[in-house]
This record gives C-alpha cells, sequence and structure tokens, in this order.
C-alpha cells in the first residue's frame, strides 16, 4: 500500500509541475532579433506620439489594440500613407524594417526590451 500512495503523489506531482501556472509568450521566450529591431525603429520614429513603450498619449491613435487583429501588410500600407497628424513613413524606412515594427507591436513591450532606447528622433 506504501508503494501505491507513493507513485500516486509521484504522479500528481509530476502532473502539477507539468501543468504548472500558464505562461505567456512573452515570459516564455525573449524578443527575437526582429521583435528587437522592430522596438529600436518604434523607439526612433514612434515614439514621440504612439508613447514610449508603447504607453498610448493622449493624442494618438493606440497601435498595440489597433494591431491585435491587423496584418502586417495593413501595418505598412497604413504606415506608409500620411492621414491626419500621420506622416508617411515611405521614404524613410523600407518594408521590412516595417515589418519588425509590426513584429515589436505585435509583441507588446516586455522586461526584456527595456534597455532598447525610446527616444524619438521626430
Amino acid at each position: 500500500m506504501t508503494r501505491f500512495w507513493a507513485l500516486t503523489v509521484g504522479a500528481a506531482t509530476l502532473t502539477f509541475a507539468l501543468v504548472g501556472t500558464p505562461r505567456t509568450h512573452a515570459q516564455d521566450n525573449k524578443a527575437s532579433p526582429r521583435e528587437r529591431a522592430g522596438a529600436v525603429l518604434f523607439g526612433q520614429y514612434c515614439s514621440t506620439c504612439h508613447g514610449v513603450r508603447l504607453l498610448k498619449q493622449d493624442a494618438a491613435f493606440d497601435l498595440a489594440a489597433a494591431t491585435k487583429e491587423m496584418p502586417e501588410e495593413r501595418f505598412i500600407r497604413g504606415a506608409k500613407t500620411a492621414r491626419g497628424t500621420m506622416p508617411s513613413f515611405a521614404s524613410q524606412l523600407k518594408d521590412a524594417e516595417l515589418a519588425d515594427v509590426y513584429a515589436y507591436v505585435k509583441r507588446g513591450h516586455t522586461p526584456d526590451l527595456d534597455d532598447v532606447p525610446m527616444e524619438s528622433n521626430h
């Protein structure tokens, strides 16, 4: 009987360890090189209006919320089209760079990106 209980407790412990606490993508994985590059570009070109570390400013469009369901192509097209107070970045950033910004915004800012400078040049 003692062996039965030992096996039961062992199985329960293993099950608990495997299930454990759910973890998010950001907790399990560090930012990819593409997401990191996007964070740098976001800091240089976007943070003044869209907020440092994606923290929305009162006067700007909330990119983090908007890109949850937005396809990458639409994000790139929007960044290259001037409208309202949003300038066009078509002449400043290549599509691949805008795709990196999209990857960063889609991921969201995580503590492993806190070392990325977020001072805008614009």
